[in-house]
C-alpha cells in the first residue's frame, strides 16, 4: 500500500513541476522580449552614432578643408585609438568583435564580472574605433552588447541558472537583428556560430528577442539602403548557370582560404609585435588616413562604398581589382589590432567587390549583361561569409532578409553550398572558431583546471526522472547541485524532474567536447 501511495506522490509532484515549469517557461519567453527591446534601444543607439560620425567624417574629407585642420583631425583620431587601446588593455573582453567572447560565456568559460562597464566600454569602443576610419563592421560589438544585456537582465530578474545561457544568446541574437534588422538571421547565428546547440528554447527566446529588436531597428531605420540595389536576373540555360556558380564557387572558395590565413597570420603577429601601443596605433591611423584622403567611404568598414558600387558601380576591371585589395589590406590591419569592431561587414564588402570582379569579367566575355553584376554580388557576398565565418544558415538568409532580393535565395543555396564543400576540401575553420580556439588557449584560462556547467532538465530527457547516484557521465563530470525550487538538493540523494538546475563540473579541456552531449541528456533534441 505505501508503495502505491508513493507512486501517486511521485506523479503527483512531477505533475505539479510541469506545470510550473511551462510557466517559467512563459516568464523566460517574456524576459526574452524585454532582452530584445533593451538591445535593440542600444544596438540602433550604436548603429545611428557610426552612421552619424561617419557622415561628419565624409562631409569633412569631402569639404577639402585647410592643411592645419587635416592636422588637428589626424591628432584626434590618434588620440581616439589610445584611449580606445587604453579601455581595451584594462578589459581585454571588449577586445574584437565579441562573438567568440559571447561563445565562452554562454559555455562558461568567462564570466561577466562587471557587464554593464563592459557594455560600456564596448559601445564606445567601437563607435570611436570605427569612426576614426578603422576598417571594422558593428554587427560584433551588437552581438557582445546584447550579451551583455542579457546577463544584466539574468541578474536583475532573478533567472535560474540554466535559464541564463538563453538569455544571453537570446541578446546575442538581438544585437544582430538590431545590426541589420535581420531577426532569421539572428537565430540562425546563435545556432550555427554562438551557442552551437538547437536547443528549442534557445531558438525561442532569440527569435522572440530578434524580432523584438529587428523592430526597434525598422522603426528608426525605415529605409535599408540594401533594399535600393537593383537585380536583374541573368537569362542563362541551365546548363551554363551551373558552369558559371561553380566556377563563382571555386573562386570564392580560393580567395576565402587566402583571406582567412592572411588575417588570422597577421592577428597572431600583430600581438607579438613589440613596438609600443602608441606607435602601432600612429601607423594604424596614419593608413586610415591616406586611405581616407583617396576614397573616405572605403574606411570605417567600407559598407557606404559596397553600396555605391553595387547601385552605381566602376566597370573598370583593374580598378575594382586594386580597390578591393586595398580594402582586404586594411581589414587586415583593422581587425589585428584587436580593437572593438566586428568582421562581418568588411567580409560582407570584400566579397561583394570580388562578385563585382567576377561579374566584370563575365560581362567582358559575354557570359552575362552589366545590370547582372550585382545579381552576382550579392550571391558572392553570401558564399564569402559561408567561406569565412562557415555559417551557410546564417550567410544565406542574411543576404536575403537584408535586401529582399528572393531571387538570390535559390542562387546563394546553390553557389553556398559549393563554397561550404570545397572549404571543408581546404580544410577551412570558422575565422571565430579560431579566436575561440585562441581565446581559450591563452595562458589566462590554463590557469583554471575545472568549469561548472549548468543545464535544466527538460519533459521527455534523458536525464528525466533519473536517480543522479545513477547516472553514468564522462569521465571526470561530476553533478555537483541540484537547484529545485529554490532548493539546493543533495545530488547523491536526488532523482531528477523537469525544471531541475543541474550544476556538472568538468575539467577546463573537456568543455568544448562535452558541451553539447551534456546539454542534449538535458533536452528533448
Amino acid at each position: 500500500m505505501r508503495f502505491f501511495q508513493k507512486i501517486k506522490n511521485w506523479k503527483t509532484v512531477r505533475g505539479w513541476h510541469i506545470w510550473k515549469l511551462k510557466l517559467v517557461d512563459a516568464r523566460l519567453y517574456f524576459v526574452s522580449m524585454i532582452v530584445g527591446l533593451l538591445t535593440g534601444l542600444i544596438a540602433v543607439c550604436y548603429h545611428y552614432l557610426l552612421y552619424f560620425l561617419l557622415h561628419i567624417r565624409s562631409d569633412f574629407f569631402a569639404s577639402r578643408p585647410a592643411w592645419y585642420w587635416h592636422i588637428l583631425l589626424f591628432l584626434l583620431f590618434w588620440g581616439i585609438l589610445m584611449f580606445v587601446s587604453f579601455l581595451v588593455g584594462r578589459m581585454p573582453l571588449i577586445s574584437g568583435g565579441g562573438i567568440p567572447q559571447t561563445r565562452g560565456v554562454i559555455n562558461g568559460r568567462i564570466t561577466y564580472k562587471h557587464p554593464f562597464v563592459e557594455l560600456v566600454s564596448k559601445f564606445a569602443g567601437g563607435i570611436l574605433s570605427v569612426a576614426a576610419g578603422l576598417s571594422l563592421g558593428r554587427e560584433g560589438p551588437s552581438v557582445q552588447i546584447g550579451s551583455y544585456i542579457g546577463s544584466l537582465v539574468s541578474r536583475w530578474t532573478h533567472i535560474l541558472q540554466g535559464e541564463r545561457k538563453q538569455l544571453l544568446a537570446a541578446g546575442a541574437g538581438a544585437g544582430l537583428a538590431a545590426a541589420f534588422a535581420a531577426p532569421l538571421a539572428s537565430s540562425l547565428i546563435v545556432i550555427e556560430s554562438i551557442e552551437r546547440f538547437d536547443a528549442p528554447k534557445t531558438a525561442i527566446t532569440t527569435l522572440l528577442a530578434g524580432v523584438v529588436a529587428g523592430a526597434v531597428a525598422g522603426l528608426v531605420f525605415p529605409v535599408n539602403p540594401y533594399h535600393l540595389i537593383e537585380v536583374s536576373e541573368p537569362v542563362l540555360t541551365f546548363l551554363v548557370r551551373m558552369k558559371y556558380f561553380l566556377l563563382l564557387a571555386v573562386i570564392i572558395s580560393i580567395a576565402g582560404k587566402i583571406y582567412s590565413v592572411l588575417m588570422i597570420s597577421f592577428k597572431r603577429v600583430y600581438s607579438k609585435v613589440k613596438s609600443p601601443v602608441y606607435i602601432k596605433m600612429f601607423y594604424l591611423v596614419l593608413v586610415a588616413y591616406i586611405i581616407s584622403l583617396m576614397q573616405v567611404n572605403l574606411t570605417g568598414g567600407g559598407e557606404q562604398f559596397l553600396l555605391q558600387q553595387a547601385q552605381n558601380g566602376s566597370t573598370e576591371i583593374m580598378w575594382v581589382l586594386a580597390v578591393m585589395l586595398l580594402h582586404f589590406g586594411f581589414s587586415v590591419c583593422s581587425v589585428s589590432s584587436g580593437l572593438p569592431g566586428g568582421n562581418f561587414i568588411p567580409t560582407l564588402v570584400t566579397g561583394g567587390l570580388l562578385g563585382q570582379l567576377v561579374g566584370l569579367v563575365a560581362v567582358k566575355y559575354g557570359i552575362i549583361e552589366p545590370p547582372n553584376i550585382t545579381y552576382v554580388m550579392l550571391i558572392s557576398m553570401s558564399a564569402f561569409l559561408v567561406a569565412i565565418e562557415r555559417t551557410p544558415l546564417t550567410a544565406i538568409v542574411l543576404i536575403t532578409e537584408i535586401t529582399g532580393h528572393f531571387e538570390v535565395f535559390y542562387p546563394s543555396v546553390v553557389v553556398g553550398g559549393l563554397t561550404y564543400y570545397f572549404t571543408e576540401l581546404l580544410q577551412m575553420k570558422s575565422f571565430n572558431v579560431i579566436l575561440y580556439e585562441d581565446m581559450i588557449n591563452s595562458p589566462d584560462f590554463r590557469e583554471e583546471n575545472r568549469y561548472t556547467l549548468s543545464v535544466e532538465v527538460m519533459t521527455g530527457s534523458y536525464l528525466d526522472g533519473k536517480a543522479v547516484s545513477e547516472l553514468s557521465l564522462p569521465e571526470h563530470c561530476v553533478i555537483i547541485n541540484v537547484h529545485r525550487d529554490g532548493k539546493n538538493l543533495v545530488p547523491a540523494e536526488t532523482s531528477l524532474i523537469p525544471g531541475d538546475q543541474v550544476q556538472i563540473e568538468m575539467d577546463s579541456q573537456d568543455i568544448e567536447k562535452l558541451y553539447e552531449p551534456l546539454v542534449s541528456m538535458a533536452n528533448i533534441y
